[in-house]
């Protein structure tokens, strides 16, 4: 700042503050209390860039970035991605973006590999077909051996960490929230009965929010509108931390195409 009230002063030999004397004494002083100042505006334009900004709460507010418990590296990671983000459709661009937010996903096409006819000769691919790696509806997965299940004993077959009668992975279509009627009253309540005040038929007492079910469809017409998003090699299931699942899917639905169908391949932990 001393340099700039220099240059600022008249050209005059009274002005010149080349020598020690009071003049330049006072103006030393005013550009060491201004300095705090100026290194104040020049950080302004660190702000603008993800991995040296002051306000990175600020800026993941501005994009809708939830609050998680990744360190702040990651943090600035995730928020690199999202600032960069563009648009685009291609599974490239969407796997980029799901790595780069820190999901250690990868994106497969809908069809079966090897099955593309040569160059020049009119055929169609086998698509995969979703049942054999997803289950038909968002759902809790059913378990077949768990603690206190009476599979789960030595030599049982299906006595396997974690086995169950349906796929591990599930759809993802959106996120629509749908309400429904409690009922306080129903066959086999313990409400029901004679000279209780709620025992009418028909009586609820409020409404639940469950999300839109979306089942997958039989019809092998339609399995060429999925993608899968799960581990390096299809089927692999990918590992994606449960606190940040609402986050995952949010992500996925908002970079995805909007026809296609997602099939997650992902065990939350």
């Amino acid at each position: 700042m001393f340099k700039v009230f220099q240059h600022v002063l008249p050209n005059a030999r009274a002005w010149r503050l080349t020598i020690d004397k009071k003049l330049r004494q006072l103006f030393a002083g005013l550009g060491a209390a201004a300095q705090d100042v100026r290194d104040f505006f020049d950080s302004v334009l660190d702000d603008l860039y993800p991995q040296t900004t002051r306000a990175l709460d600020e800026w993941e507010a501005q994009f809708g970035l939830p609050a998680t418990v990744l360190t702040e590296q990651q943090r600035r990671g995730r928020l690199d991605a999202t600032w960069k983000a563009l648009g685009g459709q291609d599974p490239g661009y969407i796997q980029a973006t799901l790595r780069a937010n820190g999901f250690d996903v990868y994106v497969h096409e809908w069809w079966e590999p090897g099955t593309e006819p040569p160059v020049g000769v009119k055929a169609c691919v086998i698509p995969r077909n979703p049942l054999a790696y997803i289950r038909r509806s968002t759902a809790p997965r059913a378990q077949l051996a768990a603690c206190g299940y009476a599979t789960t004993t030595c030599g049982n077959l299906p006595a396997i960490c974690g086995n169950g009668v349906e796929p591990v992975g599930y759809p993802l279509v959106n996120k629509v929230q749908t309400s429904r009627k409690t009922y306080s009253a129903s066959c086999g309540n313990l409400t029901t009965t004679c000279g209780n005040t709620v025992a009418a038929c028909g009586n609820f007492n409020g409404y639940r929010l469950d999300t839109l079910e979306y089942l997958v469809p039989l019809d092998p017409s339609k399995w060429p509108y999925f993608l899968y998003i799960g581990g390096q090699t299809f089927p692999v299931v990918a590992q994606v931390g449960t606190d940040r699942r609402n986050e995952f899917e949010a992500l996925c639905l908002k970079i995805c195409p909007t026809q296609a169908w997602i099939g997650v391949l992902v065990q939350y932990t």
